[in-house]
Parts: C-alpha cells; sequence; structure tokens
C-alpha cells in the first residue's frame, strides 16, 4: 500500500524546451500550493479557534456561541476539499500499490491510466454533483445567517483544481505528460457516453454487486481509497438509481461532518504539534528509563514508547514513521536487525489506535453510534495488553538472537526525573480521557485543548519552534487530516448502499445459518475482518464493515463496546500482514529495508498480538472491566 507522501519521480524530458515546460508548471503549481496549503492552513486555525473560543466562553463565562457547531462543521468542509488537490500533488490519497508495482512496465502503465480515469470521471461526477446541489439546496443556516448552499460552494471549485493538478502532475514529475490529459480527456468522453447520453446502460444490474466489483477493481488498479469507494457508488446508482451524483454529494458531507469527527482533525492536529515540539522525545526517554534495562533493551524501548506515544496521538501511522525515523537506526546501531526494527516498531505502533484517544475508535463510535468515552476508557487495558504481549515476545526473540540491552539500569532518581519531564504529556492523556468519561467535555472539545496545550507547551514553554515551523506543521497535520474527512465521508454513500440492498441482513442471516453460538460467531467474523484488513485501511475497513457486523453480533447479547474494541485490534492487525501492510510498508520504505524481510520478521509479533486477540474477543472484562470498576458494578 501506499499513502504518498512522496512522488514516484521518472526521468525528465529531454531536451530545454521540455525542462522549460516543466520548470513552468512546477513554478505554477507551487503558486497553486501555496495558494491552496494556505486557505487550507487558515480554515483550520479558523476552526480551532472557533472551538476554542467556544470552550472558554462555555466553561468561562456560562455563554456558549451558538454558531460555532455549524460554522465548524463547515470549515471542515473547506478543509477536506481544498486539500484533495494537493493530496493529488503530494500523493498523500491512500491506495493499494501492490498489485500495479508487480506489473510490467507497459501493462502497469496501461493500469495507472486507468486508475487516472477513475479518478477524473469520479472527480468530474462530484463537481456536477456538486454544482447541481448548489443549485437544488435552499434555506438559509440561521445560525450562520448565510445561505445553505454556502456549505457546498467549495466543491466545485476544489474538482476543478484537482483537474487541473491531475493534467499537470506528469509534467511536474517528468513522467508520462501525456496521462492526465488524456485521462481527463476519456474521463469527460465516459461522463457524456454513460451519464449523459446513456449510450452504455447497466439499469437492472444488482446495485450491491456491481458497487462490490466497481471498488475491487479500482482498488486493485491503485486508484486511491476514497476515490474508489465514490467511483463504486456512482456505479451502483447507475445499476439501481439508488443515489443520483447529488445525493453522493451530500451524503459524503453530513457523514464527515457529524461534531463528533471534528476531534479526529484536532488530535492530528495536537499530535503533530508535540512531535514538533519535541515532546515526544521526553516520552521516550522516560522509556528508557524505565525498561531500557531489560533484555531486548530498545525494543523493549520502542513498544513502551508507543504506548505512551498513545496518549497524546491516536494515530498508529504518524507513530510507525516517527519510531522508523528516531529508534530503528539507533536499534540497528546497537546490534538489531534492520527488519526486526522495522517489524517492531511497526507491531507496537498498532497500540495507538487502541488506547486512547484512538482516531479508530473516534471512526468506529460515529459509525456505530457508540460512546467515545465509553470505547475509549475500553481500550485502555486492551491496549496494555498489548503492549505487554509484545513485551514477552520480545524478551523470547532477543534471549534467542542474542539481542542485548539498550543501557544500564536507571537509578530512581533518573526515573522521576524522566517522569517530571514527561509528566506535562502524560498528563494531558489523563485529562483527555477522564474529562470525557465523567462528561466534563465532549471529544471535539478535549481535542482543541490537547491542540492549544501542545501548542503552549511547544512554542512558549519549550521554544521548540517558531512561526514558520508552526505554519509547515498546521498545514501538514490539515491535509492528513482532510484525507480522513474524506475517506470517511466517501464510506457515507458505500455504506448507504449497502444498508439499502441489505447486504448486512443477509450477512447477518448466512452466519446465523452457520451458527447461533456467540463463540463460534465471533470467531468467524474475526476471521473474516482479519481477511478484510489484509486489503483495507482500517479506517476504510471500520466504515464497511462496523454496519455489517454490528447488528450481527448484537442480536447474539455480545456487548457492542466490548465488540467495537475487537473490531479495532483485528483490523490493525492488517497493517502488519501482506499484501496491504500499511505499517510494515511505512517503517520498511523509511528506513530502505526490504519488505518481505518485515513481515518474516513479524511473524512472532504477530502471534503474540493474536494472542492477545483472542483474551481480548472472549475474554469481556478485559474490555469492559475498567468502566465497571469505575462505574461501580
Amino acid at each position: 500500500m501506499r499513502s504518498v507522501a512522496e512522488p514516484r519521480l521518472g526521468i525528465a524530458p529531454d531536451g530545454p524546451r521540455a525542462s522549460g515546460l516543466r520548470g513552468l508548471v512546477q513554478r505554477c503549481l507551487g503558486l497553486l500550493d501555496e495558494l491552496i496549503g494556505g486557505a487550507v492552513t487558515l480554515a483550520l486555525i479558523a476552526l480551532i479557534v472557533i472551538v476554542f473560543t467556544n470552550v472558554v466562553g462555555r466553561y468561562g463565562f456560562n455563554n456558549s456561541i451558538t454558531w460555532a457547531a455549524d460554522a465548524a462543521q463547515w470549515l471542515f468542509v473547506a478543509v477536506i476539499f481544498l486539500a484533495v488537490p494537493l493530496a493529488h500533488r503530494t500523493r498523500m490519497h491512500l491506495s493499494i500499490g501492490l498489485f500495479v508495482d508487480r506489473l510490467p512496465t507497459r501493462a502497469r502503465t496501461v493500469a495507472e491510466l486507468a486508475s487516472d480515469i477513475i479518478i477524473a470521471y469520479t472527480t468530474i461526477m462530484l463537481l456536477f454533483g456538486g454544482m447541481t446541489i448548489i443549485e437544488m439546496v435552499g434555506g438559509v443556516n440561521y445560525a450562520l445567517g448565510l445561505p445553505t448552499w454556502v456549505k457546498f460552494s467549495l466543491i466545485p471549485v476544489a474538482c476543478v483544481l484537482g483537474l487541473v493538478y491531475l493534467a499537470l502532475r506528469g509534467i511536474d514529475e517528468g513522467r508520462e505528460p501525456w496521462r492526465g490529459p488524456l485521462a481527463i480527456l476519456l474521463g469527460v468522453g465516459l461522463y457524456f457516453i454513460v451519464n449523459r447520453l446513456g449510450w452504455v446502460s447497466i439499469a437492472g444490474w444488482d446495485p450491491g454487486l456491481v458497487m462490490a466489483a466497481s471498488f475491487i477493481v479500482a482498488m486493485m488498479l491503485g486508484s486511491p481509497v476514497a476515490f474508489a469507494m465514490i467511483f463504486a457508488a456512482f456505479v451502483a446508482n447507475l445499476a439501481g438509481g439508488l443515489l443520483p451524483p447529488a445525493a453522493v454529494v451530500q451524503n459524503m458531507v453530513n457523514g464527515a461532518t457529524k461534531f463528533l469527527l471534528l476531534a479526529i482533525p484536532f488530535f492530528i492536529t495536537a499530535g503533530a504539534l508535540m512531535n514538533a515540539g519535541g515532546l515526544t522525545h521526553r516520552l521516550m526517554d522516560f522509556a528508557f528509563k524505565l525498561v531500557g534495562h531489560m533484555r531486548g533493551g530498545f525494543a523493549q524501548v520502542n513498544v513502551v514508547s508507543s504506548g505512551l506515544y498513545a496518549g497524546i496521538s491516536g494515530s498508529s501511522y504518524s507513530e510507525a514513521a516517527l519510531g522508523t525515523k528516531l529508534l530503528v537506526p539507533q536499534m540497528v546501531k546497537h546490534g538489531y536487525s534492520p527488519a526486526f526494527s522495522c517489524a517492531i516498531t511497526a507491531a507496537s505502533a498498532t497500540v495507538p489506535n487502541v488506547i486512547p484517544p484512538s482516531i479508530a475508535l473516534l471512526i468506529l463510535a460515529a459509525a456505530a453510534n457508540l460512546s467515545v468515552g465509553s470505547l475509549w476508557l475500553a481500550g485502555v487495558v486492551p491496549g496494555l495488553l498489548m503492549i505487554f504481549s509484545l513485551m514477552i515476545c520480545v524478551y523470547f526473540i532477543a534471549r534467542i538472537k542474542g539481542f542485548g540491552t539498550a543501557n544500564e539500569r536507571a537509578g530512581t532518581g533518573e526515573r522521576w526525573r524522566a517522569f517530571g519531564h514527561a509528566l506535562p504529556v502524560l498528563g494531558l492523556a489523563v485529562l483527555i480521557l477522564g474529562g470525557i468519561r465523567f462528561g466534563v467535555v465532549t471529544p471535539t472539545e478535549a481535542g482543541v485543548l490537547a491542540v492549544v496545550y501542545g501548542w503552549v507547551l511547544g512554542m512558549f514553554v519549550y521554544r521548540s519552534y517558531g512561526m514558520r515551523e508552526l505554519w509547515s506543521t498546521l498545514r501538514g497535520a490539515a491535509v492528513e487530516a482532510a484525507m480522513v474527512g474524506l475517506l470517511i465521508g466517501a464510506a457515507a454513500p458505500f455504506a448507504f448502499v449497502l444498508v439499502t440492498e441489505q447486504i448486512p441482513q443477509l450477512l447477518t442471516v448466512t452466519v446465523a445459518t452457520l451458527s447461533d453460538n456467540p463463540i463460534l460467531v465471533l470467531l468467524l467474523v474475526n476471521l473474516l475482518m482479519l481477511l478484510f484488513g489484509m486489503f483495507l485501511d482500517i479506517g476504510a475497513a471500520i466504515l464497511i464493515l462496523t454496519p455489517l457486523l454490528m447488528p450481527l453480533v448484537t442480536s447474539l447479547g455480545i456487548d457492542p463496546v466490548h465488540f467495537g474494541i475487537v473490531i479495532v485490534v483485528n483490523l490493525m492487525l492488517g497493517g502488519l500482514t501482506p499484501p496491504v501492510g500499511m505499517l510494515a510498508f511505512i517503517t520498511g520504505t523509511i528506513s530502505r529495508t526490504p519488505v518481505h524481510e518485515v513481515f518474516r520478521a513479524m511473524v512472532p509479533l504477530l502471534a503474540a498480538l493474536f494472542t492477545a486477540l483472542m483474551i481480548i474477543t472472549y475474554v469481556p472484562a478485559v474490555s469492559l472491566g475498567l468502566g465497571w470498576l469505575i462505574s461501580g458494578r
């Protein structure tokens, strides 16, 4: 899988004219980058300021801002859609490149052209769908005093910009400059042939099967996951007329802008500010003092620091990247193999999506209409169990392979000093969970408080960065948050078709005919999720599988919060397994270690995490016990 933060560059065209054209295109796109990136960053800043001001007004002056929620949702729409063109340029869209990358050169070029056609066609459909909804929607948002159509106004603009980036990307990268314009031309032709002229029709076909087939084909061609889902929803509409383009756009916007989901950009931003401020180094130093003396010390530090980092980030991908940059070189220097160093970094990076504030659990809470506080509380002990399982596994691997320790046992005074340095960061995690669990703040409010807290610590207390670094950090966080928001929005029409076609009910009946024993059903759904997790990003998998599986397990009396933890833990294992294995690919790519070697070194670590999964699955008290203890049950 690739979440392309780095362009895949080819050979630049020969000749001064081509070089001059490429330079001109790069300058133009660079200017667009600055303009769009500035707009996205300002939208994120406005989002933070409005929600934080509302929190201060609510708790400090007992006078909240009536229009804050609506303004925040509208601003998040702007962040999501304005960032799409930037993601085209920086290749930050999440996609699976495994199948395409294995093709011969000529076949790969054809597959990549087909993927670009899908992107172009989907963008054109969103463009016209956005224009239609702007024309159709009426009324005024009384809280903001603005016409309702303003909420959707940036969607056509973003689509046009996305097509511009797609058209010029080949020239910018010096690789197949003809592909983007040809893809757009063919995408326009496909739109008119199928949607306008009706020369090709699949009306009457099964929408569910058509959507599934379209999604799989688009994914195998390397299309971004979000675009593959939107494309599949559009094709399903051609078969069954379930969701016209304007309805797809409206579903996307409504799905991505629930107030609960605004916590996602806040926690992503908080984690980015903590990293930029060097606060994660304090966590790693504390981890060294705690477990650095143990057998396999550096690997143990890797695991424990991931658990500590989980309390401020909630993002496994950022933890995998950070751990690879900071810890893998040190591990290799001290005698660990590069493959094992990457494997333990990827395996321990599963923890931040289980221990709160987990972004995966936020997505699941929105998909299953569950309490974020209950899910986050339920994730604490399972996350600790995963850490403990990995630490035991590391101990035995270190003994077998002869890995040593990282340093001498730290004294009590050193540990307390390291704890004191890390306390401002650790305290934030406790405040977030406690504040949400006891109803003091909502997840969104906790997220914006975490942003301000991280900003104050990094910029004013520790003076780790200035305004330029702050702007760059906020811009990167905005694009990353937008990609998560786009994926959530794309899943909304996809899920609508699934529910309309009664696929969850069909799955429930099918499994029920096999067994009504909860133990066996949990085993079957675990196997199903492991299979999906091998091919899908965890966010997409949660959004697709939760509406399918949650009704099934709750009908058997299984607690939905407990099963929610099972879903997230299970799907995180998919980030460690071929063929997709996003976490393994991140660590292998950054450290330049062959990913097949990382997968091979991952086997015992996967066994440890799978053991933890089975305990979490069949011992509900692991997930629910802390909640029972706090509530006095």
